[in-house]
């Protein structure tokens, strides 16, 4: 009997790396990157048990080497040969990339011309997709896009108010993004309760943010736009911020475009606004300790989450369940209670104690008699990655 094929899944996330074996639609093992204060750990899941360690700075950036080689280790191959496809996650502007495609030639050339409008997204894709051609040969690489899920966002929500011509020549217009972790969302609810409620609200909450309203089970607005700039405070992106305080920074710190797109994407959120870290944990260390700065930080990160929630539930006509996900959003019982305070009158009652006891595990965490259902879950992106990869037609 034929062997299944094997899919090696590739998610390059703004804070951290996941890579993952799948045979058919099992995973074999999956290895989840992430920095941890000055340095970087590496955890293992396999069949349940976990294996944590710290690793290198350059294990962390040549990781596709690394991942390999746990996974010969850990006997999941014998021999990267077995590999015979590979699904990677897309964060790019443009109608091209809201598609899943075999990653061609003219694909790489399409990343390129867009690496000049997001090269903190597009820059490590390309480095990736050339690490997977000195180690892999002929194997088809498949890109994921992480903003097919809003491709039909209504006219009103998708567009800007510039001049149209510049709208259709420049593909000027709301992509949105977290589109892979919104889809396995929404079909882990569907698995859940039968069926989706026809208002939700999608807050996924890591490095990045985005809230998503989501009516009869269909991205109809999304706070992330042309790039993944936008929206809430985030760990280190700016956020929604007023274009005359961009135009007069770049004048006033005579910032070139680049340095504007690292000021804004890397300096800003909550490093830039508490001085001190984009993590966090750290800052609700700091703000336990009386620290001003970081308490700053945590109330405009949180506020801006539940006022972008506000805005979904006018967009929606109302809610019946809002959802947590991403790192932060899985994990921070803290944070979900500072974004749920307030909201009774709007129906949203959270159950403190069980939001206490939830830390990434799938669970309801309102009360009883709260109007809306508050739910935690976590995000399935590398099995979505997975399904959509053998989902391709190979020519």
């Amino acid at each position: 009997m034929a062997m299944e094929k094997k899919y090696l899944i590739i998610n390059t996330g703004s804070t951290s790396k996941k890579l993952a074996l799948y045979e058919s639609e099992r995973e074999l093992c999956m290895v989840h990157l992430e920095s941890e204060g000055d340095g970087f750990i590496s955890t293992l899941s396999k069949s349940g048990d976990k294996k944590q360690k710290t690793i290198s700075k350059n294990q962390f950036e040549e990781n596709i080497e690394y991942v390999l080689g746990e996974f010969l280790s850990e006997k999941i191959i014998e021999d990267k040969s077995e590999i015979q496809m590979i699904g990677l996650r897309i964060v790019a502007p443009g109608t091209y990339f809201q598609t899943n495609r075999v990653i061609d030639d003219t694909y790489k050339e399409n990343l390129k011309k867009a690496e000049t409008i997001l090269p903190l997204h597009i820059t490590p894709v390309l480095e990736t997709l050339k690490h997977i051609g000195h180690i892999f040969s002929h194997i088809p690489v498949v890109g994921i896009s992480d903003s097919k899920f809003h491709k039909d966002l209504p006219d009103m929500a998708k567009y800007y108010a510039i001049p149209k011509e510049d709208t259709e020549k420049f593909e000027l217009f709301k992509y949105g993004y977290h589109g892979i972790s919104h889809s396995s969302v929404i079909e882990k609810i569907k698995n859940m309760y039968d069926e989706i409620p026809e208002r939700v609200i999608l807050c996924h909450i890591g490095g990045g943010i985005s809230i998503t309203a989501v009516k009869n089970g269909k991205s109809i607005d999304t706070t992330m736009g042309f790039t993944p700039l936008s929206g809430a405070v985030m760990a280190t992106r700016v956020g929604d911020i007023d274009p005359g305080a961009v135009i007069y920074l770049q004048k006033r710190l005579k910032m070139s475009g680049e340095e504007s797109e690292q000021y804004f994407n890397k300096q800003s959120g909550l490093l830039g606004v508490s001085g001190l870290s984009s993590d966090l944990r750290e800052l609700l260390k700091l703000e336990e300790k009386g620290n001003p700065f970081a308490k700053r930080a945590i109330d405009m990160f949180q506020y801006r989450i539940k006022k972008e929630i506000g805005s979904s539930i006018v967009v929606l006509g109302g809610v019946d369940m809002i959802v947590f996900s991403g790192t932060i959003g899985e994990r921070s019982h803290i944070l979900r209670e500072r974004i749920c305070e307030g909201l009774q009158g709007l129906g949203i009652i959270l159950d403190r104690q069980e939001n206490e006891n939830i830390h990434s595990t799938d669970s309801e965490i309102g009360k009883t008699d709260s109007q809306v259902k508050i739910v935690v879950l976590r995000t399935e992106e590398m099995s979505c990655i997975a399904k959509e990869t053998r989902e391709i037609p190979l020519v």
